[in-house]
Parts: structure tokens; sequence; C-alpha cells
């Protein structure tokens, strides 16, 4: 084996190895049913290969749909909600799956503040204005909606959500879009030395055929 093939196969097995890393803690086809919720849909999910294939036309719809889930204002919802895309996308589970890890208890209020004034900024392009968003007025919304006083301050709670949600789906087209264009170019390296790998060992088989086997003369 030459120089070049064996570090074409060492880079081969890296890859691997680091997709076999990044994909230890997503749900997959043999570990679906210790996820709680998506357990209920283990047995459907296990025959639909396209959940599972990580080709673009099913990674794309998945990174596109996953940063747009996450990002909305649905904490707590995701994982009910991304087997059901899946299926409706024919998208990739794992990796829409694993993008919701982007809005945890951390993350989520400066995601949504964020998506909020994107949406306002959205809108006022369009003519419609939107107040500031004052802490106070969050405060406001948090209490009435823990405490299910939905008499006070549900208009101004359906008017964040929608601009929030706005700002959101901007965002998470945004983010898709970058991310896609970044698997893509991936596959496409990643394909291309697949190919190249296959091309010299067909030249190697070529250049050294395998010599036939001597009968045994006292057969």
């Amino acid at each position: 084996m030459s120089v070049e093939e064996r570090q074409l196969r060492e880079r081969k097995a890296e890859h691997i190895r680091r997709l076999k890393r990044w994909m230890r803690p997503l749900p997959r086809r043999t570990n679906i049913h210790r996820y709680p919720i998506l357990s209920l849909f283990a047995k459907q999910a296990k025959k639909r290969a396209y959940l599972w294939s990580f080709n673009v036309e099913h990674a794309v719809p998945a990174i596109y749909a996953g940063f747009i889930l996450t990002l909305l204002p649905l904490y707590g919802l995701q994982l009910v909600l991304c087997i059901f895309l899946a299926l409706i996308l024919k998208a990739n589970l794992p990796l829409l799956a694993g993008l919701q890890i982007i809005s945890n208890p951390i993350t989520v209020w400066p995601i949504w503040f964020a998506a909020y004034q994107i949406g306002r900024n959205v809108l006022s392009v369009v003519g419609i204005e939107t107040d500031q968003l004052k802490l106070a007025q969050v405060r406001e919304m948090l209490y009435s909606f823990t405490h299910a006083r939905w008499d006070e301050g549900l208009e101004n709670l359906a008017i964040v959500f929608g601009v929030t949600s706005l700002g959101s789906v901007v965002m998470g087209v945004f983010f898709g879009l970058i991310g896609s264009t970044i698997y893509r170019i991936v596959s496409i390296r990643s394909a291309a030395s697949y190919a190249l790998l296959v091309q010299k060992l067909g030249e190697l088989r070529k250049n050294n055929p395998e010599k036939p086997l001597k009968k045994n003369s006292n057969a």
C-alpha cells in the first residue's frame, strides 16, 4: 500500500471516528427507545430509513427545521415536534433532534430576546411598529403565564409570542443556510476523498492482480 493510499484510509477512518463521537449523545436507530418522548415512536421510526440517512437530501431539511424549531418560543415541546417534522419533511432525525440542545435553560432567554428584537425590526420594515420589550412587561407576562391568569396581559403575551416567532424563523433560516452550506461542502469533500480512495484501490488491484492458486499435484 502506497503512502498516499494509507493517508486516504487514515483520513476516512478519522472522519468516521469524528462522526461517531459527535453522534454519541444523539438519538439513533439503535438507542431511540431510551429517549422518554421519542421512544413512543421508536417502532414506527425504525421502519423509515430516511430518518437515519445522512444524505444531503435528508440532512438539509433537518438542519433548516432544527434551527428554526430550537429558536422558536416552544421550549419543552421541541422533541415532540421533532419526530413529526422529520416524518413530514423526510428529514434526518438525529440532526433535527440534536440541534435542540441549542435552546436550554441558560440560552433560551437571550435567544428569545434577540428573536423579539429581530422580529420588531422585520415588522418595522413593512411599516408595523411594536413596542420595545421592557423588563417589567416580561415579569408581568411571566406572572400571568405561570399563574394561569389569561385575562391579564394575554393580548401582550400573544403579540410578544408572534413577534418572537417571526424573529426566530428569520434567525433559523439564516443559521440553516450557513449550516446547510457547510454540510454540503463537507459532504462533497468526503465523497471526493472516498472516490479517490476507490480509484487508487482499483489501480492497485489492476497493477497487482491476484495470482491464481496452484493445484496440488498430489490431489
